[in-house]
């Protein structure tokens, strides 16, 4: 069996990077746990964490300064890049029977491609639990 790999959800990168974040010791639990495990980003995670870190009323950061924190995310020895090499509409096929609402169209790209490449989407999202279902539930660990 192959080493595992987790692919954090932007809440759990914000929860990692921000102290102060009611959930920061639970990301930093996790993270502690998982060890030298592949830990992913990919360009969605990075862009949205991005944003929230920029934004006044959430990171409070400078755009530079949360770049900067992404680079030294991303600078962790067992950090990857997961690339996109899928259209949305492939990574979501095996969740469209419980694909329902707007809110969902991320998680379920998220979801789908911790699904093609055989990793775990974390997540402090517990609504994501009904998009995975049963059938993927080992593709899905909620921290919260």
């Amino acid at each position: 069996m192959s080493e595992p790999a987790y692919l954090p959800d932007v809440n759990v990168l914000v929860a990692l990077s921000d102290p102060s974040h009611v959930h920061h010791r639970t990301a930093d639990n996790w993270r502690l746990r998982i060890g030298n495990a592949r830990f992913l980003l990919c360009l969605i995670t990075e862009g949205r964490f991005v944003r929230l870190m920029a934004n006044p009323s959430i990171g409070g950061l400078s755009m530079s300064d949360a770049i900067l924190l992404l680079q030294e995310i991303a600078a962790i020895p067992n950090c990857e890049n997961l690339p996109l090499e899928h259209s949305w509409l492939e990574l979501i096929q095996p969740l469209i029977p419980r694909l329902h609402g707007y809110r969902q169209v991320t998680d379920a790209l998220l979801l789908g491609l911790a699904i093609h490449n055989g990793a775990v989407l974390v997540t402090l999202d517990r609504s994501i639990q009904a998009l995975a279902g049963e059938a993927y539930a080992a593709n899905l660990l909620t921290l919260a």
